[in-house]
């Protein structure tokens, strides 16, 4: 009879070895349908995945904490944000910390992509506990402080916010949503300089970035600067923005 025991060792042997296990093909059968969104096919890979492996997913195999995080990201696309968090927390739960840099950073991710769910269904506070784990574990990811950032504005914390979407640009440059929500923080708090000033810098990033230059024509209207403004409402239109 085969034992827990041995399977344990059998499944540890085969990891060394560099073998693949039959849930390991599922988790990467459940990738390819992520990446062509096909959310269900890749929800059911995942789900077998996890039937093949359920109880040694952190104990022999860490990496299959990817198809939680992964079968999370799949009801997140299909508005199913309960089974979604579900998930999510899941594959924190497996390895709350982890030790090895390539873990740490998936476990950050499912910190970042719990976060999104909480952040859109306006649940700001659990959604800004959740970016900053995800910031300790991997402190150089430039859109999670932008997403936290936004999750401080949604609060009406502008001091925050533009602390983290400040920080978000010196870790990216060329992250032009940071500039724009920045610039949106300013506007709010009448600083019309220099929220034009960060409104250029995205439309410089992302000429097509139609939020972009509406935002920049009103605060050009604030500052009674009609011909400029006018100029960028007319743009936005023409970029599709309603």
């Amino acid at each position: 009879m085969i034992t827990p025991v041995i399977c344990t060792f059998l499944a540890t042997v085969m990891l060394i070895l560099g073998c693949v296990s039959p849930a390991q093909e599922q988790v990467k059968k459940g990738d390819s349908f992520l990446k062509q969104q096909q959310w269900d096919e890749a929800i059911a890979a995942y789900n077998e995945a996890i039937e093949l492996d359920p109880k040694n997913v952190a104990e022999v195999n860490p990496k299959l904490t990817t198809a939680y995080t992964n079968r999370g990201t799949a009801y997140d696309f299909k508005g199913d944000y309960d089974k979604a968090i579900a998930d999510y927390t899941k594959a924190i739960e497996l390895d709350p910390k982890l030790a090895i840099a390539e873990l740490n950073m998936k476990l950050a991710t499912s910190y970042n992509l719990r976060g999104n769910v909480y952040n859109s269904q306006d649940d700001y506070d659990k959604a800004i506990a959740d970016y900053t784990e995800a910031i300790e574990l991997d402190p150089n990811v430039s859109w999670v402080y932008n997403e936290r950032g936004t999750a401080h504005f949604k609060k009406g914390d502008y001091v925050r916010a533009i602390v983290d979407f400040t920080k978000a640009i010196e870790l990216n440059p060329k992250l032009d949503l940071a500039y724009y929500n920045r610039g949106l923080v300013y506007s709010l708090k009448g600083d019309y300089d220099k929220a034009i000033a960060d409104y250029t810098r995205a439309i410089e990033i992302d000429p097509k970035l139609s939020a972009a230059y509406n935002s920049r024509g009103l605060a050009y209207y604030k500052k009674c600067d009609f011909d400029k403004a006018a100029d960028d409402l007319r743009k936005a239109k023409e970029l599709g923005y309603e």
